[in-house]
C-alpha cells in the first residue's frame, strides 16, 4: 500500500469511526460525538449555530419573502410569546421532575444503610473471588477489573490443549475471540476517559455481555458431558464474572441517570433566566421599530436580529434535546436483560428455527 493509499485509509478512518461498540450501529465520529463523547453545552451550542445558519441561509435564498415575513411584527411577536411561555413551562416540568428525584433520595437510616451494606457486599464479592485485592473505588477502575478478569478467563481458555469434538471447540473459540475484541474496545476506551467524569459511568454500555452470557451457558448446558474440568471450571467463572458485569453495569447506569438529570435541571435553570429576559427585550425591540431600513449583502438588520433572537430563544430547548438524546440512547444501547439479546446483528443457533403456530 502507498503513501497515498495510507493517508486515504487514515482520513477514512477519521471520517468512520473506528471499529467499536458504538461503531456495530453504522455512527461515525460526528454522530458519536453528538450522542455520546461532547460535552451536553457543546453539543447544545452546535444545535444553535446550526438552527441560526439555516435562517441565515434562507434569508439569503429568499430574501424579499423572508423579509416580508419578518416584517409582520404581529406573527413575529406571536412567536416569541410562544417561545417565553413554552421555556416558562419546560423549566416548571424539568424542575418538577428532579424534585421528585430528589424526593427519592429523602429516605430512612434503615433504607440508607441497606443501600450501602448491599454494594459493599457486591464489591466483597469481587475481593473474593480472587480478582482483586481491594475493590477499587472509581467505577472506571472497577469495571477494568472485571473486564480483565473476563479477558484473563478467556486466555487461559486459549493456553488449553485443542482436544475434543470441534462442534464445541469452535463454540468456545467463537466466544474467546468476542470476549478478547470486546474488553480490548472497553478497556482502550476505558484508558482514555478523564476519572470522575460522568463518561466513566457509561464505558461499559458497549460491551456485548448478554450474548456471551448466552453462550456460555449455552455451552455449558450443550456440551458440559464432552468439557474437560478445567474448561467447565473456566467457563463458569467467566459466565460467573459476566454477571457481575452486568449488574454492576446497570448500577452505574442508575447513577449516571441520577447525575445526568442534576446537570440538566442545572444547566436549563441557569439557561432559562437569561433567555426570559431576552425574550422579554425582543418582542418590546419588535414593537418600536427601531429597525433601519437597510440592506447589507442582501440582509436587513431586522433579519439579522429576528434570526439571531429566534436561534438564543431556543437555547432551553438545545439544552434538553442534548441531554435527552444521550440519555435515550444509553437506554437503547443496553435494553438487554441477562442472555436475552436485542441486538439483530447477533446470530444465535434459534434464529433460523421456524416456529410452531
Amino acid at each position: 500500500m502507498g503513501a497515498d493509499d495510507t493517508r486515504f485509509e487514515q482520513l477514512r478512518e477519521r471520517v468512520t469511526g473506528s471499529k467499536t461498540g458504538l461503531g456495530r450501529s453504522g455512527e461515525n465520529r460526528v454522530k458519536r460525538w453528538l450522542l455520546f463523547d461532547g460535552k451536553r453545552e457543546h453539543v447544545a451550542f452546535a444545535l444553535l449555530l446550526a438552527v441560526f445558519s439555516v435562517l441565515l441561509v434562507l434569508g439569503g435564498l429568499w430574501p424579499i419573502e423572508y423579509q416580508e415575513l419578518l416584517a409582520e411584527t404581529t406573527i413575529v411577536q406571536t412567536v416569541f410569546n410562544t417561545l417565553l411561555s413554552g421555556t416558562i413551562l419546560l423549566v416548571s416540568i424539568v424542575v418538577s421532575v428532579a424534585a421528585i428525584g430528589i424526593s427519592q433520595e429523602l429516605t430512612s437510616l434503615g433504607d440508607q444503610s441497606e443501600r450501602v451494606d448491599t454494594i459493599i457486599e457486591f464489591q466483597e464479592a469481587i475481593e473474593d473471588r480472587g480478582l482483586v485485592e481491594v475493590s477499587p473505588a472509581r467505577p472506571g477502575q472497577f469495571m477494568a477489573v472485571v473486564l480483565q478478569s473476563i479477558k484473563h478467563r478467556a486466555n487461559e481458555l486459549q493456553e488449553l490443549e485443542r482436544q475434543g469434538e470441534a462442534n464445541y471447540r469452535d463454540e468456545i473459540d467463537k466466544l474467546e475471540a468476542d470476549i478478547l475484541e470486546n474488553t480490548d474496545e472497553v478497556l482502550t476506551t476505558l484508558a482514555r476517559v478523564e476519572a470522575g467524569s460522568t463518561d466513566e459511568l457509561l464505558t461499559g454500555i458497549n460491551y456485548d455481555s448478554s450474548w456471551q452470557l448466552y453462550h456460555v451457558r449455552r455451552i455449558l448446558t450443550k456440551y458440559g458431558d464432552d468439557l474437560d474440568d478445567a474448561e467447565r471450571d473456566l467457563l463458569e467463572e467467566i459466565n460467573r464474572t459476566l454477571h457481575k458485569l452486568m449488574v454492576s453495569r446497570e448500577y452505574f447506569k442508575t447513577l449516571y441517570y441520577k447525575l445526568e438529570l442534576s446537570d440538566l435541571a442545572t444547566t436549563l435553570l441557569t439557561v432559562s433566566l437569561p433567555i426570559i429576559v431576552f425574550i422579554s427585550y425582543v418582542l418590546l425591540a419588535l414593537g418600536s421599530g427601531i429597525f433601519p431600513d437597510v440592506t447589507v449583502f442582501g440582509y436587513t438588520p431586522l433579519t439579522v436580529f429576528i434570526s439571531f433572537a429566534y436561534t438564543i430563544a431556543l437555547a432551553p430547548y438545545a439544552v434538553l434535546t442534548s441531554y435527552i438524546i444521550r440519555a435515550a440512547n444509553v437506554t437503547k444501547r443496553t435494553p438487554e436483560e441477562g442472555p436475552f439479546v436485542l441486538d439483530g446483528g447477533r446470530q444465535t443457533p434459534g434464529d433460523d428455527a421456524a416456529y410452531d403456530t
